[in-house]
């Protein structure tokens, strides 16, 4: 393992609170976004979190990727923003999204991912979707 510091990518860290009649329906939509790309996420990210809160039905994703020009257009994708909609429908109340910077990185991030409703994220058939703080 190389690399495992970085100062200068910024790092998002994803609150999901999963509906646990959906938990199983979920983790396999979950799954279907990276187990498919874990070449890629390899290649592109400096790090990657995925895991449970001790309230089994919170579910985290921590992500922070090397070129966010490229992350911007993979949010923009038919396939991301379908699977992602298809989350939100598993969960019970809004994803709460926190971003923190890079300690040698600019504010620019902040400029994009304003406080608030996430421009870039679907909002699920019912209604949920995720809320940067």
């Amino acid at each position: 393992m190389s690399n495992v510091v970085t100062t200068k990518s910024s790092a998002f860290i994803s609150r999901f609170h999963v509906d646990p009649k959906r938990k199983d329906e979920f983790v396999r939509i979950f799954d279907s976004l990276w187990k498919p790309h874990l070449d890629f996420m390899n290649e592109q990210c400096n790090f990657v979190f995925y895991g449970w809160d001790r309230d089994e039905h919170i579910f985290y994703a921590i992500e922070s990727y090397k070129d966010e020009e490229l992350l911007k257009e993979l949010r923009k994708s038919g396939v991301f923003q379908t699977q992602v909609s298809q989350l939100m429908d598993c969960c019970n109340a809004p994803m709460e999204m926190e971003l923190a910077r890079g300690m040698d990185s600019d504010r620019s991030c902040f400029d994009f991912y304003k406080r608030g409703p996430s421009e870039v994220h679907p909002i699920g058939k019912n209604g949920l979707g995720a809320v940067f703080s």
